[in-house]
């Protein structure tokens, strides 16, 4: 089997949601009309190579988990999974005198909603796919979790250098795509995400998780 493609993409990729994340057309000596302009760019290229994989390796709806026959299947481990993760994040932002409930009011959840789905559809629907691809010769066990491994730590590297974030990012999105390698329910894992997103911001969100910030914004905070 022929890796290099899908190595390719996922590297094409994951630098461009790097350079995306940081900002770095701002860092050019061009003007903001510039920087917002190349900015627009990076988004398209991802678009664009992650849109063109998917039409080459003919991925159906079924494969993005966006069939609604699908969304049956995972909902009481996930379910499981998420009220755990919220309560612990309630209570840890109540130890901490952090949580703030205004803070993930609706026009944030609105606003952070379309975020999450393109986020879970490149974890889902593109990263894991190509890592089990890349891991093709290991044995079943090990290829799934190494997918798992490589694909949360991807999603981890993003969200940068937001320390607490990365902390509950690594365990969330280990289990996001646990669940979806098995049981392929997109609208589940996306619910999961909006719920303990929503929870964090709330709870932890003024404090110790930056707002939910990455890349600048996350620094600029750490170095105040």
């Amino acid at each position: 089997m022929n890796r290099t493609r899908p190595g390719l993409e996922v590297a094409a990729v994951f630098a461009l949601l790097v350079a995306a994340v940081w900002h770095v057309a701002a860092w050019l000596p061009i003007s903001p009309r510039a920087v917002s302009a190349l900015e627009t760019v990076l988004g398209l290229l991802v678009a664009a190579i992650v849109l063109a994989a998917w039409w080459r390796a003919r991925v159906g709806l079924r494969a993005l988990g966006l069939a609604p026959s699908q969304w049956r299947g995972g909902w009481g481990s996930l379910a499981l999974f998420t009220t755990a993760g919220a309560a612990a994040l309630v209570a840890i932002g109540a130890a901490l005198g952090s949580a703030s409930f205004a803070a993930a009011r609706i026009a944030w959840l609105l606003d952070y909603t379309p975020g999450i789905a393109a986020q879970q559809l490149l974890l889902q629907g593109f990263f894991a796919p190509r890592i089990e691809l890349l891991a093709a010769a290991l044995p079943a066990r090990r290829r799934r979790v190494a997918t798992v491994g490589l694909a949360s730590a991807a999603f981890v590297a993003l969200h940068t250098p937001n320390p607490a974030l990365m902390g509950g990012v690594a365990i969330a999105a280990a289990f996001w795509t646990w669940h979806f390698l098995v049981h392929r329910n997109l609208l589940a894992v996306l619910s999961s995400h909006l719920m303990l997103g929503g929870t964090a911001m709330a709870a932890l969100g003024p404090g110790p998780m930056l707002n939910l910030r990455v890349g600048p914004g996350a620094l600029e905070l750490l170095l105040r």
